[in-house]
């Protein structure tokens, strides 16, 4: 595939009217320069490419007003200036067919080819939000949303969609971002130094798998069928099973006892009182619990959901507090601060980690700019992380894009156990 630029393009806020500086919190900081990223894909524009990117644009310029840190700069690495310096828009074309391309969709190099930012682009200082609009050869159109992970997770990014594809079908907007960051996680001291999370330098490969609904009842039934976890979530036993087939895919043939960690993100907005975090935050706002597993571990499917649920209890007790008490909120915030930078701490370079994320029920499939809904949607961000989950397009399925070392990958994608439940890189019908 080829993608021939057509056009760049700056797009600013229509009002100026709002804070000047956005001061990031401690976790921001420590997060890597990358972007977080999906891909729409729509198969319906009955030649309106003009008319398309029009409209996105203005909308995107009335979305930016509300959103105004994403048309900002970062500036020494710790302060976010709101000078609405915009956001980069860029319109290209593909020589393929839609239908073609999802045909097969899972190629990793192909999906990146749409987030592939200009070189002078920099998440860690501008542009901190990138859109590309794609057209293809046929009727069908792409949309590529790039944003800084310095300013905005999974959600935040679901939530900035909703609000650009309201205004770009004239509706009145109904959310009322917030950028809570610096008071939930305050800055930290930049001369602290933290290693890096989740860097690898081998050279990486990344596979898509998908878990049909019955498949995935399978697997709960396998994950709950002893006395440790009587109920167990589509996602915990999904990210279960990656997790042991993935550790047996890389320590299999070390010959030697391997220490390693396993985490999975747990976005903090659902679980927390709106009087600790407002639930349309814009930030970074999830917690990183990490457990430190060795080649030893037999990393049983009932063991690792069991482990997993005792860190949501354990993350339930660092969240308790009494809404209309705000010392009861501060301490509360205290405490959750204080044990993620504990689980920071515990990372090394020595110390593979293996991490999933979920991007499940966050509504990327509701995201209609005035030409349906899109006919699949897919991460762009799996090239810094080990694992997305994502909905599938039946809403009862689930995606996992997983990202390993070459050598990993190869003995990963061919293991039984993990094929009996998950089918590697199926066509998307649309």
């Amino acid at each position: 595939m080829k993608l021939e630029l057509l056009s760049k393009e700056i797009i600013k806020p229509t009002s100026p009217n709002h804070p000047q500086t956005l001061s990031l919190s401690f976790f921001d900081q420590f997060l890597p320069s990358t972007y977080v990223s999906a891909i729409f894909f729509y198969d319906e524009q009955a030649n309106q490419e003009d008319i398309i990117v029009q409209r996105l644009k203005s909308s995107l310029s009335q979305t930016l007003s509300l959103f105004y840190p994403l048309a900002g700069q970062i500036k020494d690495g710790v302060t976010v200036h709101c000078h609405d310096q915009g956001a980069l828009f860029t319109e290209a074309r593909a020589d393929i067919f839609l239908s073609d391309f999802l045909r097969n969709p899972s190629d990793a190099d192909l999906v990146h080819e749409f987030i592939v930012s200009p070189d002078h682009a920099d998440p860690e200082t501008w542009p901190l939000l990138h859109v590309k609009v794609i057209f293809f050869k046929d009727r069908g159109f792409a949309v590529a949303v790039s944003v800084s992970h310095k300013i905005c997770d999974a959600a935040s990014l679901s939530t900035f969609v909703c609000s650009w594809t309201n205004a770009s079908k004239g509706n009145a907007d109904t959310v009322n971002p917030e950028f809570p960051g610096p008071d939930f996680y305050p800055p930290a001291d930049i001369s602290l130094e933290f290693p890096p999370l989740l860097v690898r330098e081998t050279k990486s490969k990344t596979k898509r798998f998908v878990f049909g609904s019955l498949m995935i009842e399978k697997l709960k039934k396998r994950a709950s069928s002893g006395n440790l976890v009587p109920q167990v979530t589509r996602i915990e036993s999904i990210t279960a099973l990656l997790l042991r087939c993935m550790t047996k895919a890389g320590h299999s043939k070390a010959g030697k006892v391997i220490k390693f960690a396993i985490t999975q993100t747990m976005n903090l907005r659902p679980r927390v009182s709106s009087s600790l975090l407002p639930h349309k935050a814009i930030g970074n706002f999830f917690f990183l619990p990490l457990l430190k597993e060795s080649s030893e571990s037999k990393m049983e499917i009932e063991e690792i959901v069991s482990k997993l649920q005792k860190t949501k209890e354990e993350l339930n007790e660092l969240i308790r507090n009494d809404p209309d008490d705000a010392k009861s909120s501060v301490e509360a915030k205290g405490r959750i601060a204080r044990a993620m930078l504990s689980s920071l701490c515990e990372v090394s370079p020595e110390t593979e980690t293996y991490a999933v994320s979920s991007w499940c029920r966050m509504s990327f499939y509701e995201a209609d700019f005035g030409w349906g809904k899109p006919v699949w949607v897919a991460p762009g961000s799996v090239d810094k992380t080990q694992v997305v989950l994502m909905d599938a397009k039946d809403s009862e399925g689930i995606e996992a894009w997983v990202t390993l070392p070459e050598t990993d990958m190869a003995e990963f994608e061919h293991d039984d156990e993990l094929l009996v439940y998950a089918t590697p890189s199926p066509s998307v019908l649309i």
